[in-house]
């Protein structure tokens, strides 16, 4: 569910800044989701304020997964404007290869079985169906590409590093309301900055038509919030790895709402052969876990 919505982000942002400047947006959208996790924190009332408080200031996983977030959602941007958003598709889908790699060389954790073989089909499934001309991909590299693929990997590794930083405030029983608040509060103090700093004529926001308003709710309420707690509880419960192997569902995601919210779709035989490869190789790696869990338990 957490990447199905994660996977609807572009479609709706997309949508949404032909109307409304970006960094505003996302200002936007990360308060609101700051206000959830603050009602959240509230609502759990399991600690006193100054024991949240000092939470939030001492604790070391919440700072590192802060200082990931912002990472991460800048050099996405910078990275998306140097270069082919192909290009940078392509290498975030190295992120479970990574997360997996961290997990093993730095935290312990055990590989889920048939991981790599299934990140490999769904890989290729998944770059199956962003590139339409493969005669096109390496034509025109420069220099701004060149930096542009490097802060795309530099975000990638970020994300790796942001799916092993919030298990490891899940494990310290760090509240999904406190995470989703620090985590809020560093985007929209980064948004904040960048917006000034722009320029943005917010102005803007007067003039938003019901589809824009409809994407900017939807950015904010199903993706900042509903988006990050599913990201948040299934991550609470399951290995990153594991979780990071279903991220090609997120391009199906955005393959269906894109056609039906932009007029975007699949042009070719072998992007529609790349969307059966990820369903059949996403199905049956869920299929094959569910089986040996089962075995396990008996």
């Amino acid at each position: 569910m957490g990447q199905l919505v994660w996977g609807s982000y572009p479609v709706a942002a997309k949508r949404a800044i032909m109307e409304a400047p970006k960094f505003s947006l996302l200002l936007v959208a990360t308060s609101v989701a700051m206000g959830v996790g603050f009602w959240m924190i509230y609502r759990e009332g399991e600690r006193t304020w100054r024991a949240i408080a000092h939470v939030l200031i001492y604790e070391k996983a919440l700072w590192g997964l802060a200082i990931f977030v912002v990472l991460r959602s800048v050099s996405n941007i910078v990275a998306i404007d140097l270069t082919r958003a192909t290009w940078v598709q392509l290498i975030y889908l190295l992120t479970p290869f990574m997360v997996a790699i961290l997990g093993a060389l730095f935290f312990n954790e055990p590989t889920p079985r048939y991981t790599y073989r299934a990140l490999l089909l769904s890989t290729l499934g998944a770059a199956m169906m962003l590139v339409a001309d493969w005669s096109d991909v390496w034509a025109g590299f420069s220099e701004r590409d060149f930096w542009g693929l490097a802060l795309a990997l530099a975000s990638m590794l970020a994300l790796a590093l942001y799916f092993q930083m919030i298990r490891r405030s899940s494990r310290r029983r760090t509240s999904n309301g406190m995470i989703l608040f620090q985590q809020s509060l560093a985007m929209a103090a980064t948004y904040l900055a960048l917006t000034i700093w722009r320029g943005e004529d917010w102005s803007q926001w007067l003039a938003l038509s019901r589809g824009g308003w409809g994407a900017v709710l939807w950015v904010a309420f199903i993706v900042f919030i509903a988006g990050n707690l599913l990201q948040i509880t299934a991550i609470s419960g399951a290995s990153p790895a594991l979780i990071t192997s279903l991220m090609p569902l997120r391009l199906l995601s955005a393959l269906a709402l894109g056609w039906m919210v932009l007029g975007e779709q699949l042009t070719t035989l072998w992007q529609w052969v790349g969307a059966g490869v990820v369903l059949v190789t996403v199905s049956g790696y869920l299929w094959l876990q569910g089986r040996d869990s089962f075995r396990t338990a008996l």
